[in-house]
């Protein structure tokens, strides 16, 4: 049987470097927009080291009480934010990002700054969205399930060893990846930056 490569992954804002890694490295990658908002961590928000070598942060405002939402249905602010978080990376990297900020919910921000950083790094795996597959197991069985749609064996990082069911794993094959990257910052940072040139040969290399 042919081995096809599934990941999972909770749509982030412009995404470090491992995350499109995992994306390059797999067959199929699916995008984990109707599971619930989880405060504090990458989705609305990442970092790039800025021209006076200090992490500088840039954030999307989220509507009231977004934490008690899926993903997917988080609405954006309506404060002046989209203005600050612009005006920030255009000083940073000139580039103007006013069509992806124009979006009014998280997941399409998200998605369109994945989809910029795509494009740029030349990734072709297809990818999809969970909340088109009328799944609604949870856990590590939802992961199962997602991953039968569409493979038969499971990207996971490192840090899935602290939460997967590995017992679930009977028909499906699950393998652990370390991402090797050179910094934790957003992946339009490395962009602007020439860091990425050797993106390819380091996915074939290290995965």
């Amino acid at each position: 049987m042919e081995e096809i490569k599934v990941a999972i992954h909770q749509p982030e804002h412009f995404p470090y470097m491992g995350f499109f890694q995992k994306m390059e490295y797999s067959d199929v990658f699916v995008i984990l927009d109707d599971v619930q908002y989880s405060k504090g961590n990458w989705q609305n928000r990442n970092k790039f080291l800025n021209k006076n070598n200090v992490d500088e942060f840039f954030t999307i405002q989220l509507e009231p009480k977004a934490y008690k939402k899926p993903i997917n249905e988080v609405l954006v602010s309506n404060s002046n934010w989209k203005e600050v978080v612009l005006s920030k990376l255009y000083q940073n990297f000139k580039i103007d990002f006013t069509d992806i900020y124009s979006h009014q919910k998280l997941v399409d921000i998200n998605v369109a700054s994945i989809e910029w950083v795509r494009g740029e790094l030349d990734i072709n795996t297809p990818m999809f969205f969970s909340s088109e597959l009328n799944i609604n197991t949870k856990s590590t069985q939802r992961l199962l399930d997602i991953t039968r749609e569409f493979g038969n064996k499971y990207i996971s990082g490192q840090g899935g060893k602290l939460y997967l069911d590995e017992s679930l794993f009977t028909d499906i094959k699950l393998s652990y990846h370390e991402q090797h990257v050179d910094n934790y910052y957003s992946a339009l940072y490395n962009i602007c930056n020439g860091m990425t040139n050797t993106f390819h040969e380091d996915v074939r290399k290290y995965y």
